[in-house]
């Protein structure tokens, strides 16, 4: 929308009387300036991990911080994620060769061991980060392709791995002896620094850690409309009959998968798209598997957790906004788990779940500011690794948000990049 417009942008809400006092309509009933209350300098529209993240950043550099959040923390992708981050080189830099996303998880994964010790210190959670390891396998000519690739991709960055001939696969991880007597296991790579979290207990940390730096919480609530005036948001409408309109200085829009449907009431078309993600939980003997351990590109593992429960996924599926489980793909995945761990009995699965995480037509996070919107900001398309870049994705997009110099690069991921031709949604 062009600069210096006021008007409706889809939802339920109509041309403001003036700017700064605009009137929202919601069928006869008028809710007008006096129902407004104390504006936060940033309002953030998304509570998962990217969501939280951010409202933790700027609320430690002393600004008031609302979060508008529609779902439970159930129903996040980052909530329903497995929790594995890649194994990063050591040292303090990567070589030059290293692609602007490659860096950024770099300087992310660093300041993950600096968040959880903050984290656990401000609200007693521990949020689960610790060195486990992974074994890299092949069980196919498609995954052993995929494994060459990677370490190849290892040799370039520095990332320390030791392939393991599968005579000695057994003596390293005794769990998957079996596998390795029927052929199924061809090729094992280590990787020693592989790290996990428990993103359940993240979450309910950064949350802990956002309440307890004053950042206020409307839960269950849904955003219906979005008005600008003079190239800038103006103010937000939700279904909250206690909070109607919500103002702001500052807003960033943090909704995973729905962020292009949030955009289309700015008019503004950035292509985002859910992939869905669908994993089994089963119950082991605590230490019975040593390691994480993934097939090929890592689409498919097993993620042992200290209690012996295991995690066996994933699924990518184009499957829209349903964010279901569906028998096909868990049966799939616990034939998956029984052909790796074949002697071993397994019971009913613990539970399972699906979430739908945000993807993009390049495969790169979006971050910086709405094309045209001096106020509005975005954070989002992380895919498979929110969780992994949300520290880095916070200080950046605070940074921002607060005018101050960008610490580490992320150009690379402007929105701009993703704009249709006009920028614009057809009228």
């Amino acid at each position: 929308m062009a600069s210096g417009t006021t008007g409706v942008l889809r939802g339920q809400l109509l041309s403001g009387t003036s700017v700064g006092h605009p009137t929202f309509m919601s069928g006869s009933t008028s809710q007008t300036a006096h129902r407004f209350r104390r504006m936060p300098n940033c309002c953030i529209i998304g509570s998962g991990v990217i969501g939280l993240s951010i409202a933790r950043e700027l609320a430690g550099r002393g600004l008031s911080v609302t979060v508008v959040s529609r779902d439970p923390p159930q129903a996040l992708a980052s909530w329903a994620a497995g929790g594995i981050f890649p194994a990063q080189p050591p040292g303090d830099s990567l070589p030059p060769t290293a692609t602007p996303l490659e860096q950024f998880t770099f300087v992310s994964d660093r300041l993950h061991s600096e968040w959880a010790r903050q984290l656990r210190d401000e609200t007693g959670i521990d949020t689960g980060l610790r060195r486990c390891g992974t074994l890299a396998i092949a069980t196919s000519d498609d995954t052993s392709e995929e494994l060459s690739a990677d370490m190849r991709r290892w040799q370039r960055l520095g990332v320390r791995h030791q392939p393991i001939a599968t005579k000695d696969l057994a003596d390293c991880e005794p769990a998957v002896a079996a596998a390795v007597a029927a052929g199924t296991i061809r090729e094992a790579v280590l990787l020693p620094d592989e790290v996990q979290i428990r993103p359940p207990r993240h979450l309910a940390a950064l949350r802990a850690s956002c309440q307890h730096r004053g950042v206020e919480f409307l839960d269950a609530v849904s955003v219906t409309g979005l008005q600008t005036a003079n190239g800038r948001i103006e103010a937000l409408a939700t279904d909250d009959s206690t909070r109607p309109i919500l103002t702001a200085d500052q807003f960033c829009i943090t909704a995973g998968a729905w962020s292009e449907k949030l955009l289309t009431l700015l008019g503004l078309h950035i292509p985002t798209r859910p992939w869905r993600g669908q994993i089994l939980l089963q119950r082991t003997a605590p230490g019975f598997l040593r390691r994480v351990i993934n097939i090929g590109a890592g689409f498919d593992y097993l993620i042992p957790r200290p209690d012996g429960r295991l995690l066996v996924g994933s699924t990518i599926e184009d499957a829209g906004f349903d964010a279901s489980t569906t028998q096909t793909e868990l049966t799939r995945l616990a034939l998956l788990l029984q052909s790796l761990l074949p002697k071993v009995s397994f019971g009913p699965p613990e539970a399972s779940w699906a979430a739908l995480r945000p993807g993009t037509p390049d495969g790169l996070p979006v971050l910086g500011q709405l094309p045209g919107i001096a106020n509005g900001w975005l954070a989002t398309g992380h895919y498979r690794a929110g969780l992994h870049l949300s520290p880095a994705t916070a200080v950046v997009m605070a940074d921002s948000i607060c005018g101050e110099p960008a610490r580490h690069a992320f150009e690379a991921f402007s929105p701009e990049r993703l704009l249709a031709p006009d920028g614009l949604l057809p009228h």
